[in-house]
């Protein structure tokens, strides 16, 4: 296939780039690496604390049969939600930060932002790694773990899809990260992260309705029903989702392709 046998002819490029920004992200830090997970995890507490003690959210059982564990539950979705939140808004500004490299050196311009979503899936990992270590103390394990994978290889294929098209846009057009900032504010509250599904579907149908038009959604629903009720959704839904992320990479890579040509004289 063309694309893989670019990406292999390109992986020391897309390397390069990767270690640029290791380096580069917590450079002037004490702590570095770290906070790559001091974030997320901090997150997690104050979102427990608050949507547990004060709003009186309350999870669904785990799937080991033992009583809810909120925390538990919100972290499973904030990982999936990180995943794509991260590519998303890391593929969109990389071209506009490396637009003086793209003006004087010949490259492919995808190079960049394959190395920055490399860094990305990197901290994902680090904080898949807390999630299973916080649902094994619960003893919360289940072979329905293993369908994580595919769904979030389909979060991935979905957020860097939109990261690509969105770089083209923000190329063009500056004002545009800021107006996915704010979307994705509000797409993170209609997604159920902080809440289960079940808690709206009954009391609020509209809501619910509402909820469900956005994509992000279902992976979140899915990874909460493989990790935390250690629920296997049918398969047809998992390749939906599956496939669903590689049609919109596919649709996103295309895009990309056409409105790079000539980046570098556009930055």
């Amino acid at each position: 296939m063309p694309l893989i046998s670019a990406l292999y002819r390109q992986r020391s490029l897309i390397w390069a780039f990767a270690d640029r920004d290791f380096a580069t992200r917590y450079r002037s830090s004490v702590l570095g690496w770290a906070w790559s997970l001091i974030q997320p995890l901090a997150t997690l507490v104050i979102f427990a604390a608050v949507f547990s003690v004060v709003f009186k959210i309350q999870p669904p059982p785990l799937g080991n049969g033992n009583g809810g564990s909120y925390a538990a539950f919100l972290f499973t979705g904030l990982v999936t939600w990180n995943l794509f939140s991260g590519l998303l808004t890391l593929s969109m500004t990389q071209l506009k930060s490396n637009g003086e490299l793209l003006k004087k050196v010949q490259f492919p311009a995808w190079a960049p932002i394959l190395g920055a979503s490399v860094v990305q899936l990197v901290q994902v990992v680090l904080e898949l790694l807390v999630l299973i270590l916080m649902l094994g103390w619960l003893r919360n394990v289940g072979w329905t773990w293993i369908l994580a994978l595919p769904i979030l290889l389909g979060v991935i294929l979905f957020a860097q899809g939109i990261g690509l098209m969105l770089s083209i846009l923000n190329a063009h057009f500056g004002d545009v990260m800021y107006i996915v900032a704010v979307v994705l504010g509000a797409l993170y509250f209609l997604t159920p992260v902080l809440y289960p599904m079940s808690q709206l579907e009954g009391q609020n149908e509209l809501l619910a309705w509402v909820i469900r038009l956005n994509p992000m959604s279902w992976y979140v629903q899915a990874m909460h029903d493989v990790m935390y009720s250690l629920v296997a959704p049918p398969l047809w839904e998992i390749g939906a989702l599956l496939v669903g992320g590689f049609v919109v990479f596919w649709v996103g890579l295309s895009v990309f392709e056409r409105g790079s040509e000539d980046i570098g004289e556009l930055l």
